[in-house]
Formats: structure tokens, C-alpha cells, sequence
């Protein structure tokens, strides 16, 4: 695409890719202007849900006229590719500005009253953007907010059919109920369960951009997309006061009340957050700020609390089969020791078969780029494998430990690679559409999450290491989410997994690698977050309601809590 042109648009570089499409920075021959291009890839374009949905976002956005929304100048076909040309904004996208202890407070109000504004320009119009994340928010040099991607924005009845703002706009919803759209950190409770949303899912999601502007944590994460939306449906975030250093008690109470769960205690105008946001704005400017909740030293990085929640489920399987060859005795106590004090995050540990070293994934020193990184468990430097500017997570260690597993740019558009823990040349396995890896006893194949559309739910796929050979093993009903989180038993001969029939609950399932459907576990369908088998084979550990349990993996089984 790069030399090439559309219409009267010369394409210059490459600017970034997202669901939606790539864009590229290009000059206007006609008028001799910078602009940006979004352009639908060829081969989606046989989706028209999806070619409906980029259509949308130029008519969407296009009907907008605010200094803080990206301004459309087109949509247009070329060459048989569909894009939209708008403004080129010179600057850096929200999360590239936020820091790690978040955004001065000035700052964080200056940008959030102008997001708010914006938003209240298109709830007016009758739009709810459905994406709003740091990632979708432009800074220019100049500090000026500019709003992108409407990719996913749902019109809803504007309020006035007579209003000459609104008056092109078509209630025209292109998702289903119960579909799931949207960024999942950064989704309100209704969205990730599928249902139907409004101006107040949007209100949530600028509560979680507030929150980690004035932190500079997310408000709402797990290890997986999974265990992030059950943090969304049932956890509250951490007070901010205790997330951030210094932040002024309205703003807390902003930040709460943006994100609370229930709906008829959410704000329910934008404009009413807007308000709240510039009268603090007034009193900071002024000197007459109320004080301030000052936030606890923080002892421990946030890389230690990942760390210790990804290895937790296996700790306890190993000290419960201490506990059963001994006879039940009482057993003994846990020590939690840190493994890493870096600083950045550490995440996604994973240890060698004889334990001695750990492998994880750190966004380094710099905090610019995450990485795998390798390091005895005594101590020592760690030894970086990776060094790709992509994101490189979730590794898992080959059960004879000559291999780490891991996945490139974790999520839909995943790459699975394979290399050695001395480091050494990567080598490219397969494609994967998740955030989930497993080992087979035996180190011959590897479990991955997949799916040929993103309309269809998540399967288990075994992928053989030596060819790349790919076979489904799950085959979840169309309408579910999918199945996650797995583990192989001990033989090497089933597999336990998290059947999600939607967002909010699921239950276990154990399926024979030789064949025939899966045996259901669980009828209670409640969420479960983490499986594990023990090294008998015979049971399974799993973790629910935030506590641990055990159950025969046979189905009718009564589990039992730790």
C-alpha cells in the first residue's frame, strides 16, 4: 500500500492496525494537506457486518462537528478497498501519554473535561462511542483531545428527529444482543455481558480512562480476558486514593460514582460529570482544592501481584500433594517470597519442570516494550530472550524444559513462537485468537486458543510442535463464549476446561483426547477462574468465589473446599 494512492490520497507510512482496519498517513494531492486513511483490508471485505460497521463509524463521526472529535472529510472505494480519509492529528495516543504513577493533576482534568465534552456532543447526537479507551483518545502537541474510532458506536433514537445536527442519522444497530464489542479493560458491566447499552456504558468506560489517568493503573485487569471481565461484573477497582499518590477526595468520588455497577447509581449525563470536572478544575486552579487522600507507600510492584496470582493455583497443587502422601496432615504455612523487584510489571510467571527458574514477561527497565525474560529463582540478572517491538507474553515452559512457549501480541491476532531458555533464534509455530497456553505431559503439542471467525466462540486447538499440525479438540455450541482456562491431566490423556456459556458464569467439563464429547463436571454455572489437576490425575483443583475447591473429575463428584 505504501507509494500507492486512492483516489486523490498518496499513502506515506503507516501509522497503525486495529479490528477495523490499518491506517496510513497520506497527503491529499488535491488539496495538499496531510490526512489519515482507514482502510478496510481486502479480505475482510467479505464480512458486511464488519464493511457495515466501518461504514457506520465515517457516518457516525462524520455527523459530529466538535474541536475534540476527529474531523471525517470522506469515505470513499478505490481499487476495491473502502476507506475513510479524516484529519491527520500530530501527537500521541492517550496511553503513550499517561505515565506509570499516572498524570499530574492538571493534567488529568484538562484532558478529561474535553473528553467529557465530546462525548456529551455525541450522546446528544444520539451516539454512544462503545470504545472508548486510552488508545482511541489523540493528544495533540498543543494539548488539545481528539476522539477516534467510532468503529463500534451504536446509534440510538436521537432525541429530537427535527434537530438539523441529528437529522442524517438513522437508528441503524449492527450488533446483536448478546454479541460482545468493545475493549474488554475498559467495557461497562452491561456491554461485557452483551446487553443492550446507552450513554452510560460510555460514562463507565470514561470512568475507567479517569481512573488510570489519575493512577496510572487500570481500573480493571486480569490474566486473561476472561478473568478481566469477571473483574468488571464483580470486583470493585482499588479506592484510588490507595492507587495513587496524591488525589483530591471529589475526584475519588467522581471516579466511584462513574463506575459504579448499577445503573440507576451511575452518573446519568455525561454533562453532569463534565460539570463536577471543571468546578474541581476551577478550585485546583485557584488554590481552594479540598484536601487530599494520600495513598500508602507501595511496597510491592505491581509485577509481584501478577506474579503471585498466575502461580498461586500451582503452589497449592504441589502443597496439597505434600499434604495427601502425608496423610492429611495439618499443612504447613505459606511464605509468600518475591521473585522479582523490577520496575515496570512482571506477568505471566511460568516455572521450569526442576523449578529452579522462572520465565515471565517484563516490560523492562524502561518500561517500553514487554519482553520474556528468564531468571533463576535464587536470584541473579535475568536474561532477556526477546527483543521484537511487539508485546510478548504468556509464557509457558516445555515439560522437558528445553522450550518456552509464548505468544506475540496476546489476544485476537496472537502468533504463537517457540525458543530456547538460553535464548537463540525464535521459531514460528502457529496463529492463536487468545491468551492461553498448555503444554501436553508428553512436550509433543500445544493447547491454543482459536476460532475461524470472531463470530464463532473460543475452541481448544492442539497444535503438534514438530509440523504445526492444528486439530480442534472443544467444540463449543455457537451461542457460548468458549472454553478457557484448560490443563491437561497428569497422563496426558484428558482435558479439563471452563465451558462459558456467556460472560458472566461457567462450568467444568473433562474431555477425553481419545475421542467422544466432553463429561460436564459442574451444573452450577458460577465463574471459574483457574483449573489445575492434581498429580493423582484423579482430581481436579479449581478456583471459585475466590476460594479454592477439589473434585473427583467424574461427573455427579461433590466438590470440596480447601
Amino acid at each position: 500500500m505504501l507509494g500507492k494512492s486512492l483516489t486523490h490520497y498518496e499513502v506515506l507510512e503507516k501509522l497503525g492496525e486495529g479490528g477495523m482496519g490499518v491506517v496510513y498517513k497520506a497527503r491529499d494531492i488535491r488539496l495538499n494537506r496531510l490526512a489519515a486513511l482507514k482502510v478496510l483490508p481486502p479480505d475482510k471485505m467479505a464480512d458486511e457486518g464488519r464493511r457495515a460497521r466501518f461504514i457506520q463509524e465515517a457516518q457516525a463521526a462524520s455527523a459530529l462537528n466538535h474541536p475534540n472529535i476527529v474531523t471525517i472529510y470522506e469515505i470513499d472505494r478505490d481499487s476495491g478497498s473502502d476507506f475513510i480519509a479524516m484529519e491527520f492529528i500530530s501527537g500521541h495516543t492517550l496511553d503513550a501519554v499517561i505515565g506509570r504513577h499516572g498524570l499530574k493533576l492538571s493534567e488529568t482534568l484538562k484532558y478529561a473535561i474535553q473528553i467529557a465534552d465530546a462525548l456529551s456532543a455525541a450522546h446528544a447526537a444520539g451516539i454512544v462511542h462503545r470504545d472508548l479507551k486510552p488508545g482511541n483518545v489523540m493528544v495533540t502537541e498543543k494539548g488539545q483531545v481528539k476522539i477516534l474510532d467510532f468503529g463500534l458506536a451504536k446509534l440510538t433514537e436521537a432525541p429530537d428527529p427535527s434537530d438539523a445536527a441529528t437529522r442524517t442519522l438513522q437508528p441503524a444497530p449492527l450488533t446483536e444482543q448478546g454479541a460482545v464489542l468493545g475493549t474488554v479493560a475498559y467495557m461497562s458491566p452491561e456491554q461485557a455481558e452483551g446487553r443492550k447499552v446507552d450513554a452510560r456504558s460510555d460514562i463507565f468506560s470514561f470512568g475507567s480512562l479517569l481512573y488510570e489517568m489519575t493512577t496510572g493503573q487500570r481500573a480493571f485487569s486480569g490474566d486473561s480476558r476472561m478473568s478481566t471481565i469477571m473483574a468488571i461484573l464483580r470486583d470493585d477497582p482499588k479506592p484510588v486514593s490507595q492507587a495513587g499518590e496524591s488525589v483530591p477526595r471529589d475526584l475519588e468520588k467522581i471516579i466511584a460514582r462513574c463506575l459504579r455497577k448499577d445503573l440507576a447509581r451511575r452518573f446519568q449525563h455525561i454533562d453532569d460529570v463534565k460539570v463536577a470536572l471543571e468546578e474541581l478544575k476551577e478550585e485546583s486552579d485557584s488554590g481552594a482544592l479540598a484536601g487530599s487522600a494520600s495513598a500508602p507507600a507501595r511496597k510491592n510492584p505491581r509485577g509481584l501481584a501478577v506474579a503471585i496470582g498466575g502461580i498461586v493455583l500451582v503452589g497449592l497443587v504441589a502443597l496439597l500433594a505434600v499434604w495427601l502422601r502425608r496423610g492429611r496432615e495439618p499443612a504447613p504455612t505459606l511464605t509468600l517470597t518475591p521473585l522479582t523487584s523490577y520496575p515496570g510489571s512482571e506477568e505471566r510467571p511460568s516455572f521450569s519442570p526442576d523449578g529452579n527458574q522462572v520465565a515471565f514477561s517484563w516490560n523492562g527497565e524502561k518500561e517500553d516494550n514487554f519482553d520474556i525474560y528468564v531468571k533463576l529463582v535464587g536470584g541473579g540478572t535475568p536474561l532477556r530472550l526477546t527483543t521484537n517491538t511487539a508485546v510478548d507474553g504468556v509464557p509457558a515452559w516445555s515439560p522437558d524444559g528445553r522450550q518456552i512457549a509464548f505468544l506475540r501480541n496476546p489476544g485476537e491476532a496472537a502468533v504463537v513462537y517457540l525458543i530456547s531458555p538460553l535464548g537463540g533464534p525464535e521459531r514460528r509455530l502457529c496463529d492463536a485468537k487468545g491468551d492461553a497456553l498448555a503444554w501436553t505431559p508428553d512436550g509433543k503439542s500445544l493447547a491454543i486458543m482459536d476460532r475461524a471467525t470472531d463470530r464463532e466462540p473460543y475452541a481448544i486447538a492442539l497444535v503438534a510442535v514438530d509440523t504445526g499440525e492444528k486439530r480442534r479438540l472443544s467444540r463449543p455450541p455457537p451461542e457460548s463464549v468458549g472454553d478457557v482456562p484448560y490443563a491437561f491431566s497428569p497422563d496426558g490423556q484428558e482435558l479439563v476446561f471452563a465451558r462459558w456459556p456467556h460472560a458472566a458464569v461457567n462450568d467444568l467439563f473433562v474431555l477425553s483426547l481419545k475421542g467422544g464429547d466432553p463429561r460436564r463436571l459442574t451444573a452450577e454455572r458460577r465463574e471459574i477462574s483457574g483449573v489445575a489437576w492434581l498429580p493423582s490425575g484423579s482430581e481436579v483443583l479449581f478456583s471459585r468465589g475466590g476460594a479454592l475447591w477439589r473434585m473427583r473429575a467424574t461427573p455427579g463428584a461433590i466438590p470440596k473446599s480447601l
